[in-house]
């Protein structure tokens, strides 16, 4: 039984995480051409910060390989400190399949997920706990691999993390470009394919939303509710926060097509 309080999991959880970021970013530096990140001071910063509350990052979904590849681009100073760096919900078919698989994916700070089980499953809990103990959540909310070009909309159980948490939480947007070219879904072999002349990733980090008169607001708006009128309005919260969400995401996303269409053309010659 692995539990995150005991006095062994730092350590370990330090060797796992810190070994697999280091992993990623020899990757990303021998397996890509280029690797762009802009603005991504805008996360270290929220996370280094003497804060009280929580730190939630939501981004796109390209590939079955986003997390833990994009997290190369983190500086060395955080790899090896778990402390610093994301916990994340991920598919529990995908990765939590035997015993070792268990205690790596448990040790590398991730939340098996059942897709379909809804906001109220055991991750979304475990993603709140997190929160409460002032840790950072990393969250693909479109829920599955999108390699079209329209974001999907966005699954409202980030928005059940933020608006439950017992400190609003910092949430800082992200968008990435390059990984479905990396991990197509469509291929006779589903394995990552890299290519050292050719592969190309861009990384924008937004700026961070603070939720925090939302939910204030929809606290006091519920408290004098009957049952009912109150589930109605915690679903209203839910929609708006998942279209904030899916309206930052694509903003940058918008912000960054120049210049992924750029570095896709330089590359591809």
């Amino acid at each position: 039984q692995l539990n995150a309080n005991d006095p062994w999991w730092r350590p370990l959880s330090s060797v796992v995480v810190g070994a697999t970021t280091a992993a990623m970013s020899a990757l990303l530096s021998l397996g890509f051409r280029k690797v762009v990140v802009e603005d991504l001071y805008k996360l270290t910063d929220v996370l280094e910060a003497d804060r009280n509350r929580p730190v939630v990052t939501v981004a796109n979904h390209e590939s079955t390989v986003d997390d833990p590849v994009i997290w190369g681009i983190m500086p060395r100073r955080l790899r090896w400190r778990p402390e610093y760096m994301r916990w994340t919900l991920g598919a529990r078919e995908l990765l939590y399949m035997n015993p070792v698989m268990n205690a790596f994916f448990a040790l590398g700070q991730t939340i098996p997920t059942v897709r379909g089980d809804g906001i109220y499953q055991l991750a979304v809990e475990i993603g709140l706990r997190k929160l409460n103990e002032n840790k950072w959540v990393h969250v693909f909310p479109e829920a599955r691999v999108n390699q079209e070009a329209q974001l999907l909309r966005f699954k409202w159980g980030v928005s059940r993390m933020i608006m439950e948490a017992e400190r609003t939480p910092i949430v800082v947007p992200m968008y990435f470009s390059g990984m479905k070219a990396v991990m197509p879904l469509r291929q006779n072999v589903p394995v990552p394919r890299p290519n050292p002349f050719k592969s190309t990733l861009y990384v924008k980090v937004g700026n961070a939303m603070d939720f925090t008169r939302l939910i204030e607001e929809w606290r006091v708006s519920r408290a004098s509710l009957a049952p009912e009128k109150a589930a109605l309005l915690d679903r209203e919260v839910r929609i708006a926060i998942a279209e904030l969400l899916w309206d930052s995401v694509n903003d940058l996303k918008a912000e960054s097509a120049a210049k992924v269409q750029a570095l896709t053309e330089i590359y591809d010659k």
